[in-house]
């Protein structure tokens, strides 16, 4: 009796101990958008969301930004949820800006494009 209690006690531990097995998950890149701007004078700051990294952690986000001759790519402080980067000093005209994250799968943008002017 003690022997099936054992073995009992030992089968039951090991098939708690035994997680689910997912490694036949693929990691897919990040999915990312773009959110809201705020202008600061001559600078911008830009806000965006990454909605989705399955399976893998994002190594980085931010924003590319530019106009007709300026194509600049600001990395944020911190990986998060919601993230935001500040542009450098900019002259006077039309801008865009595009969000970006990073994975171990690779990097994508937002679909869409956000746009502003600096005065």
């Amino acid at each position: 009796m003690k022997n099936i209690v054992f073995f009992l006690l030992v089968i039951t531990t090991i098939m708690a101990c035994h997680p689910e097995d997912r490694s036949g998950e693929q990691p897919f890149k990040p999915e990312v958008a773009n959110g809201t701007y705020e202008l600061l004078g001559d600078s911008c700051r830009l806000y965006g969301v990454i909605l989705s990294s399955l399976n893998s952690d994002v190594l980085g986000c931010g924003f590319f930004y530019g106009n007709d001759t300026l194509r600049v790519q600001a990395i944020a402080d911190s990986v998060s949820t919601t993230f935001s980067v500040v542009t450098q000093s900019l002259l006077p005209g039309d801008y865009y800006a595009i969000a970006f994250a990073e994975n171990g799968m690779g990097r994508s943008t937002a679909p869409d494009t956000i746009l502003f002017t600096i005065e």
